[in-house]
């Protein structure tokens, strides 16, 4: 599997580390805020104003832009080599992925809820259909949570593609094994403080799925399809959760 990220598919060490510093640097913008803001600028279900949307997007933003700098400073425009627009097949691969990713959460959902105990921290749990401007809240959040997926994207893409160089360069075998392994890993952790710190449920619950929307990037070479399916998948479980929500 090519890099992507330039015509060779080799980066040099310290272009990676830029782009890991990158995305780690993101995510601490990412999770910071929430433990030092107070919960009047913190958007959810009991405080939707706007002041707090408001600074929501200017967080996801911030996650955003702050890892395209990082891939901006190390490569200059050949990032823009993740992403093409995708041509008819390739939105016949986002829409198999997507009923694959869903097949594969539900299935390790429930196996992980049985052997790690349920949850909370989904955000459909905060609102219902009686919640005033339910629909509005709905489509205010798709937009947030579609910068933020995006983001999400770099957080698991970039290490699979360094993880993927540095099997290859090491004469490991099977290096796609190594780098979807490390890729799922990472984006499981990195949703610990989602899911009440429960390291079994979101290993299991997560790292599965992940594996599956990294087959989207790797089958078609286009993060807008791996996006697409995260995207797609999210907001199919939020509505479901919010039409179940009593």
């Amino acid at each position: 599997m090519a890099n992507n990220l330039s015509n060779s598919d080799q980066l040099s060490g310290k272009k990676w580390l830029i782009i890991l510093l990158s995305n780690l640097l993101a995510y601490g913008c990412l999770v910071l805020p929430g433990g030092l803001l107070p919960e009047s600028l913190i958007f959810n279900g009991r405080h939707p104003s706007f002041l707090a949307a408001g600074f929501q997007i200017l967080i996801v933003t911030v996650f955003l832009l702050v890892q395209i700098s990082g891939l901006q400073i190390a490569v200059g425009s050949n990032w823009r080599h993740l992403f093409h627009w995708p041509p008819a097949r390739e939105w016949l691969w986002l829409v198999a992925f997507f009923l694959l990713t869903y097949l594969v959460s539900v299935l390790s959902g429930s196996l992980s809820q049985k052997l790690f105990g349920a949850v909370s921290g989904n955000a459909a749990a905060e609102i219902t259909l009686r919640t005033p401007h339910v629909w509005l809240i709905f489509l205010y959040q798709r937009f947030s949570s579609a910068i933020q997926i995006l983001g999400e994207e770099f957080l698991a893409i970039m290490p699979l593609l360094a993880m993927n160089q540095l099997a290859q360069s090491l004469s490991w075998k099977h290096p796609l094994f190594w780098s979807n392994l490390t890729s799922a890993v990472i984006f499981a952790l990195l949703h610990l403080s989602t899911y009440d710190y429960n390291l079994g449920y979101v290993l299991l619950g997560l790292a599965f799925t992940r594996l599956v929307l990294n087959w989207a990037f790797i089958k078609t070479r286009n993060l807008w399809v791996s996006f697409g399916v995260h995207f797609l998948f999210d907001t199919f479980a939020f509505l479901i959760l919010l039409l179940v929500a009593k």
